[in-house]
């Protein structure tokens, strides 16, 4: 007696529920497209020579009415047998070594968008086009017999494929279409730069090209980029790392590439820790300036093609070699600093690295919300929040200040405070006190790194305090321009403390 494993036909079902993103689940397809040209790559460049074309994938979405999404594509095309196979789920095709590897893609992907999808199809060289039609709900209830037309009297010299999912699970919106168009044009960078492929999404061409991406110069002129290579468990690893000139975080990491298209990269690049710390990592050169591409070719990509399947230690082994190999660049870039630079102060690219990432936040659409919003809480509703802080610092000793002869700065952490609490809350009528309130719970101080972050945070935070207690006692009314100026004075203090150390270091020298 024995006991047999079986599949039924309801599992196709399940697909809707794999773990794909909308431009990986369009990728899928995309992959079928290109795979079909390089594996006919020599009888298709004279074909599309003849007719002035490239090759061409149209993705067009229409998410009206019940919704449609239709892929078409100049590619070799399908005979009925080969369309037969498409069909059978996990029959791997007969070339495995490229962007089809496992028989599932179109499948699991088409399914994941919608339960109604057809494809017509018209192979290269023969005179029939051929038309299915799946339908998930009938096909998971056990009707594996597909509805097939056959068109003859078709031009040979005709090739496409044309795939249309009806009957979505879910509908793409607003910044989910931006991100489709970023993802596919990063994915398909190097076909779309060798000029191999026209890849359009809603009838627009997209356009990959490294200028948008450029890489700082050394003073010579020679830029920050080099190559690598080396190999994990026999497995070869390649690929090079640059510094960005205009960076950030949304555009430092790198893209790991499989088989010349990308699995995972920009917009939301690869970051192993070891290289960038943990998620995001701090707001350093590393994660703000260093890119690069790898190529894992040798390596097993995931069945939805967005990692990599690391088999035991691979992954930790290929990223201490990685850092290894770019440990210098990170160096080199955070010592980078102009011949007539004042040694004391950030970096010219550290000052680059804070101006970029500053201008992402500057263009946020979320900012831009911030200070489009007309509500204003009444000066009541202001005036008892921060009475609320005043009066919980009334009654503790502060965690930092000074006792001057006839004037106290107290400072205070407040360490159980909301998040949506005020950074700051300042108690400066007094005449010989000024209390500085700051919230540890806020979103900005969550934000700040090491132990300059907090110093320089303290510093502002402070004076601002301070300037506020002056101004009230030195003008009539509380104007900005008063307190900014008031100020200005304090933040120069440090750096006069720094200078009179220096000189009385030099005069004990002298002795």
């Amino acid at each position: 007696m024995s006991v047999q494993l079986q599949l039924g036909l309801e599992v196709i079902h399940s697909y809707k529920r794999l773990a794909y993103t909308p431009w990986h689940a369009i990728a899928e397809f995309v992959d079928n497209s290109t795979q079909s040209y390089f594996n006919n790559r020599d009888v298709l460049d004279e074909a599309l020579a003849a007719m002035g074309e490239k090759l061409n994938v149209s993705v067009v979405y229409d998410p009206k009415n019940e919704g449609i999404l239709r892929i078409y594509d100049n590619a070799m095309g399908m005979s009925l047998d080969e369309l037969r196979d498409a069909l059978k789920v996990g029959l791997p095709p007969a070339i495995t070594t490229g962007r089809s590897k496992y028989g599932m893609g179109m499948k699991t992907a088409a399914c994941w968008i919608g339960d109604l999808w057809t494809v017509r199809t018209k192979k290269l060289g023969e005179t029939e086009e051929h038309a299915i039609t799946i339908d998930v709900t009938n096909v998971g209830a056990g009707e594996c017999d597909l509805p097939y037309e056959c068109f003859a009297g078709k031009s040979e010299s005709d090739h496409h494929t044309i795939l249309e999912i009806r009957q979505h699970h879910r509908v793409f919106r607003g910044r989910t279409l931006g991100k489709i168009k970023d993802f596919l044009r990063s994915m398909y960078r190097q076909d779309l730069k060798n000029g191999l492929l026209v890849l359009e999404w809603q009838n627009s061409p997209l356009v990959w090209s490294d200028s948008d991406f450029p890489v700082l110069k050394a003073e010579d002129g020679s830029p920050y980029r080099k190559n690598f290579s080396f190999a994990v468990g026999g497995k070869n690893v390649n690929g090079w790392v640059a510094i960005l000139e205009k960076g950030g975080r949304s555009r430092a990491g790198f893209s790991i590439l499989h088989a010349g298209r990308v699995v995972r990269g920009w917009p939301e690049s690869w970051r192993p820790e070891s290289l960038y710390g943990q998620d995001l990592g701090s707001n350093s050169l590393v994660n703000q300036r260093l890119f690069g591409e790898i190529y894992l070719d040798d390596f097993d990509v995931s069945h939805t093609k967005d990692d990599i399947i690391w088999a035991g230690g691979e992954e930790e082994e290929v990223e201490r070699k990685l850092e290894e190999e770019c440990r210098d660049y990170a160096r080199r870039a955070e010592s980078y600093r102009k011949r007539d630079d004042d040694e004391r102060g950030p970096t010219e690219i550290e000052t680059k690295a804070a101006i970029d990432e500053f201008e992402e936040e500057l263009e946020s659409a979320e900012l831009q919300d911030a200070i489009q919003i007309d509500i204003v809480p009444p000066p009541e509703a202001i005036q008892q929040s921060f009475r609320n802080h005043r009066e919980w610092a009334s009654s503790r000793q502060p965690d930092f200040g000074v006792q001057y002869q006839n004037f106290s700065v107290q400072g205070f952490l407040r360490t159980r405070a909301s998040v949506n609490d005020p950074y700051m809350v300042v108690d400066a009528v007094s005449d010989d006190r000024v209390m500085v309130i700051i919230n540890t719970q806020h979103p900005h101080w969550k934000g700040l790194s090491g132990s300059d972050g907090v110093l320089n945070y303290l510093r502002h935070c402070t004076f601002d305090g301070i300037a506020e207690w002056q101004a009230r006692r030195k003008a009539s009314h509380l104007d900005p321009d008063t307190i900014k100026m008031l100020k200005d004075k304090l933040l120069r203090v440090p750096l006069e403390i720094e200078m009179h150390r220096a000189q009385d270091s030099g005069n004990g020298e002298n002795e």
